[in-house]
């Protein structure tokens, strides 16, 4: 059966979904065995039908761009691509229909397509098409190979279930930890990922065998991402040691040997004495006493002196004075500037310190050496006729290079990652990211999911192929039963049954429809004539009786018959007129509707799901009495059709549609609600459009009782007879409460409830009393036992 219909996109419905929030609950809003459709022109009605008609004949309809529906049924959901894939028998009755099988309705050059009913007469045959129709059974009785069909249907659509919400669920697991673990983690910047890339980075991980990251790379490669683009550092590190000229030079100059032209013996002895004494021959050149002791000096002490501090201790002074300045200078020399610390990388930096931490080492070390030198250099300037041995040293000179060469490598690669932090990011985020997802699929275990879905997969792919084994071996047997038919075929009979409605139902005796050809052979022609004349010219309803009267033959012809089809009639009573409205219920009624007589045996149902539409209030009054299928009112649905600006829609017929045969009925029973004044509260609108209904009600009730009295008031009297008052407040309610016209301050003021629920009762009793055969009738037409009316 078809339950539901979901229809986003096909003629004039657009985005309408059976089971949104505003709809009511779901299990209420299905359809039934029976479905009566209301709906006015244009509203979709014919829409809805061509949905189903697409069913019949297994393709869309033209001229209809990018249709869109679902059909839920029992067993499955149907869809325009695979509106051939299903075993439902569907009958539909609409224009395209008409057009298909009776295009001679439309134009004169049309043609009515025959068709033919079982006949009588092979034993043999109607025989074996017994044992088939046994053996194949019934899907509804439970019985035979259908039912098992339907049995194995259900089987295999549980264990797809099963596969299916098996990797629903896996599904769900990825989606969840794509939006939220990956989505949402800003170092991974991947603000569109979603479940297909998850299974696209599961794919990398599984095709380049990618290893999780260690915690070490993990905080390395997020230090990188937070990285912004820095200007490369052009300046280079750069210096050169003298250090081999210096410590050769200054050996040479400690291992100089002086002597004296003619040395003072005890200023050789006393090298302190001896530099002091140097010392102060620059404070006493040009003078002939002594500056500290202030005694005269001797007349050869200049000479003296001069002797033994001659020329060559001189040049070897001046050669230790010129050895301290550039010892001098290459210690200040060794004060090197480096890059700022905010002109690197922070994956970079920690390497250029710890290479500049090993660069001030090496040159504290080679400031020690140089003063090695400077201290033995004093110490022989101090004593400059005494050669000095060389002090131990190291040459530090290529380690100094080494150094060097580490940090402008560095700061060379600190360049190289402006030139490729994009892509180095960009490289780094996705390890990253791979390795977050290999580290989940390992925790959720994807890969014991995955074999376990596709063990599922594996028992639902079984089931279906046993299942198309199976709907083949009946579909042979169906075939093999059609062909027994086929013998049994009459297509005369068929056009004897459409007469036979035509006269029976309509009286359209002058109308008929002719099998001609040749009997023998087989070869039928249909005609439709009016007397011996093809029936060209016929009126609107004319067309539409001939055409639903073929419908309903053709339900009984050899593909449909042993059938309980899903039938859908679209408004069939256009153009008819009441009484044809009526006889086209009662042919319903009989032919559709009433389960057919079998003999020694259960009464069979007609059809399997019945779906009515029309626009003809009449009509609907009339589908409201059909014979209630089995299930009672359970299996019986009405429905609205309705355009909702630009879309139509379905759903559950309001009330005052659904349950009164009458208008008159309706407002009866508005009525007599209001007859108690409890619960006003929740009975506000019906007692607000008491007025109203009270003054239809009582026009239509006295017009027919009193149809040879005119005015309302002269009425109200005859009807109310000697009860001045009574008709006097009846006439002021259903008067004041109907208009505000004239009397505008009434609407001003509150309605008194009490009053109106006095006056309603009145009302009731003198219809009871008056006619209570009719009040009783009323009664029971809204649903309320006489016996338990409350009077």
């Amino acid at each position: 059966m078809i339950k539901r219909l979901n229809i986003p996109n096909f003629g004039s419905f657009s985005g309408f979904d059976w089971s949104s929030p505003r709809k009511r609950v779901q299990e209420d809003f299905e359809f039934r065995r029976l479905n009566i459709l209301f709906g006015r022109n244009y509203s979709g009605k014919t829409t809805l039908s061509r949905i189903f008609r697409s069913l019949e004949v297994e393709q869309l309809p033209e001229n209809y761009p990018d249709p869109d529906f679902k059909i839920i049924t029992d067993s499955g959901t149907l869809t325009p691509q695979n509106i051939s894939s299903h075993s439902l028998d569907i009958r539909v009755y609409n224009t395209d229909f008409v057009n298909e099988n009776l295009s001679f309705l439309i134009r004169e050059d049309g043609d009515v397509r025959p068709f033919a009913i079982i006949g009588s007469g092979n034993k043999e045959i109607e025989k074996q098409i017994q044992e088939i129709e046994a053996e194949l059974g019934n899907e509804e009785k439970k019985n035979g190979k259908k039912y098992k069909l339907v049995q194995m249907g259900e089987e295999y659509v549980e264990k797809k279930e099963a596969a299916d919400k098996a990797e629903e669920a896996l599904d769900n697991k990825l989606r969840h930890y794509a939006n939220v673990h990956i989505k949402k983690n800003r170092i991974y910047g991947e603000v569109n990922y979603h479940i297909n890339d998850i299974k696209r980075d599961i794919q990398t991980i599984r095709e380049e065998s990618i290893s999780a990251l260690e915690p070490s790379e993990v905080k390395e490669k997020t230090k990188l991402l937070q990285e912004t683009l820095l200007p490369r550092i052009e300046n280079r590190v750069s210096f050169t040691t003298n250090f081999k000229v210096l410590h050769k030079n200054s050996v040479a100059i400690l291992a100089t040997r002086l002597r004296p032209t003619k040395p003072i013996q005890y200023l050789l002895e006393d090298s302190l004495l001896q530099a002091w004494v140097k010392d102060g021959i620059s404070h006493h050149r040009d003078r002939n006493f002594c500056g500290f002791c202030g005694q005269e000096l001797p007349g050869d002490f200049w000479e003296k002196l001069n002797a033994h501090f001659n020329k060559e201790s001189s040049d070897l002074e001046r050669k230790i004075n010129r050895q301290l300045e550039l010892l001098e200078q290459e210690l200040k020399s060794l004060e090197i500037d480096l890059p700022r610390r905010d002109r690197f990388y922070r994956s970079v930096y920690s390497e250029f310190r710890d290479a500049a931490k090993e660069l001030a080492a090496t040159l504290s070390l080679y400031e020690a050496e140089n003063r090695k030198l400077l201290e033995a250099l004093t110490a022989r300037k101090e004593d400059i006729f005494t050669p000095k041995p060389p002090p131990d040293f190291k040459d530090l000179s290529e380690k100094i290079s080494d150094c060097i060469r580490e940090l402008n490598k560095i700061i060379e690669q600190n360049n190289r990652q402006t030139q490729t932090l994009s892509a180095d990011q960009k490289r780094a985020r996705e390890e990253l990211r791979l390795s977050d997802v290999l580290n989940f699929i390992n925790t959720i275990d994807l890969s014991g999911e995955e074999q376990k879905i596709y063990d599922l997969n594996e028992i639902a792919k079984k089931r279906k192929i046993d299942l198309d084994n199976f709907e083949l071996h009946v579909r042979d047997l169906e075939e093999d039963r059609d062909d027994l038919l086929i013998k049994l075929r009459d297509e005369k009979r068929g056009a004897e049954k459409v007469n036979k409605y035509l006269s029976h139902s309509f009286g359209l005796d002058s109308l008929r429809l002719e099998a001609d050809g040749d009997e023998v052979g087989s070869k039928y022609k249909f005609q439709i004539k009016r007397g011996d004349q093809p029936a060209y010219n016929m009126s609107e309803g004319e067309r539409s009786l001939i055409s639903f009267c073929y419908f309903l033959a053709k339900l009984e012809d050899t593909e449909t018959k042993e059938k309980e089809p899903i039938i859908y009639i679209d408004d069939p009573v256009s153009s008819l007129d009441n009484n044809h409205i009526f006889f086209l219920f009662s042919l319903i009624e009989t032919v559709l509707a009433k389960p057919k007589k079998i003999s020694n045996g259960p009464d069979r149902r007609r059809y399997r799901q019945l779906f009515i539409s029309t626009h003809n209030l009449d009509f609907l009054k009339y589908l409201k009495r059909l014979p209630l299928p089995e299930g009672g009112k359970e299996e019986q649905k009405f429905f609205l059709v309705e355009k909702e600006e630009a879309s139509s829609s379905l759903r559950p017929m309001p009330k005052y549609l659904k349950n009164y045969q009458t208008e008159f009925i309706y407002l009866f029973h508005q009525i007599y609600k209001c007859r108690e004044g409890r619960d006003s509260d929740k009975k506000g609108q019906i007692f607000y459009s008491l007025g109203n209904n009270l003054r239809k009600f009582l026009e239509a009730y006295l017009f027919y009782k009193y149809p040879d009295i005119n005015g309302m008031r002269r009425k109200l009297h005859k009807f109310f007879g000697d009860d001045e008052m009574t008709t006097a407040l009846t006439h002021r309610i259903y008067n004041e409460l109907s208009h505000l016209e004239e009397i505008f301050d009434r609407g001003m003021r509150p309605i008194d409830i009490p009053e109106l629920s006095k006056v309603v009762r009145f009302v009731l009793n003198k219809i009871k009393e008056k006619d209570e055969e009719q009040y009783d009738s009323l009664l029971n037409s809204i649903g309320v036992s006489p016996e338990n009316k409350g009077h």
